[in-house]
């Protein structure tokens, strides 16, 4: 391994605390990070158990809510649960929402945590949101429809008054149903593709080549979460010759490196290539408001 450049311990293993982050290979919400130091991200316990957390809490939320709809209705053609007082329902499903949303928020900022890429992170908090919401309510269309279900289900279609929350519920339930299609089927492969980034970027921290890099900035592609993301070029010197990379970069608007910033060239025989800011140069940055988001 060229050691052009000497690794230093960070104390932090939250990736978000060393913006920029560059990649070469991807751009947008698929960059990945790895924080020094950390391992390649899981769907650990604490994770899994959070995502169901927030199912079951979206499931409540959508089920009160369809119980809502039902006493509302002029003249509910199944059972509601109106009887608690619809001031209660209105409550708890203003509480319900909250706190499912508090819940999401915790699974989405684990997420990120663990796969260091927003794509999968957002996939994965809305899997199990979405389920939540589905069995909410579709469990409330089902007891607004009432005890007939084929009687129920034929007002329902027939648009009689009164069936209005078992409809509702239903398109809410169908709506979502479509939503989590789609977010399962592309949630296998952003996982393994943030699983597989992490670990290039561990090995090429680990086993790769280090080469000392300048950094060259060129124009914003777009602001993604109000975060810069500029196309850039890196060169560096290695025995072979001089050499540029072309790579994407995401940082926030206060942490935009200088043109000319020294940067670590991490890369192997098999053409991956990782590159991140020299922990070895103290980082001058270009000023906040020239990288903010115009008004």
């Amino acid at each position: 391994m060229t050691d052009a450049v000497a690794p230093r311990e960070m104390a932090s293993t939250d990736w978000r605390d060393y913006p920029p982050m560059f990649s070469v290979p991807d751009k947008g919400s698929r960059i990945t990070a790895l924080a020094p130091g950390a391992a390649p991200g899981q769907v650990s316990t604490r994770l899994f158990f959070s995502a169901l957390l927030s199912a079951v809490t979206w499931a409540s939320a959508a089920l009160v809510g369809s119980s809502v709809l039902c006493g509302a209705s002029a003249a509910p053609s199944g059972v509601c649960l109106a009887d608690a007082g619809q001031g209660w329902l209105i409550g708890g499903a203003l509480v319900l929402c909250y706190l499912s949303a508090v819940v999401t928020v915790g699974v989405a900022e684990r997420a990120r945590d663990a796969f260091g890429q927003r794509r999968a992170a957002s996939l994965f908090y809305l899997a199990p949101l979405l389920t939540g919401v589905i069995l909410g309510s579709g469990v409330g269309a089902a007891i607004a429809v009432g005890p007939d279900a084929g009687e129920g289900v034929r007002q329902t279609l027939d648009g009689r008054l009164g069936t209005e929350a078992a409809a509702i519920s239903a398109a809410v339930a169908v709506l979502a149903a479509v939503w989590f299609v789609t977010v399962v089927a592309r949630l296998p492969g952003a996982l393994r593709h943030a699983r597989k980034r992490q670990e290039t970027i561990e090995r090429l921290r680990r086993d790769g080549h280090r080469y000392a890099g300048h950094l060259r900035l060129g124009g914003v592609r777009f602001w993604l979460h109000s975060e810069p993301e500029l196309d850039v070029t890196v060169a560096y010197d290695s025995p072979a010759g001089r050499h540029e990379v072309s790579a994407r970069m995401r940082s926030s608007a206060d942490r935009v490196p200088k043109d000319g910033s020294r940067v670590v060239v991490l890369t192997d025989l098999r053409g991956a290539v990782h590159i991140e800011l020299d922990p070895a140069v103290e980082p001058v940055f270009e000023p906040e408001e020239r990288y903010s988001p115009s008004e």
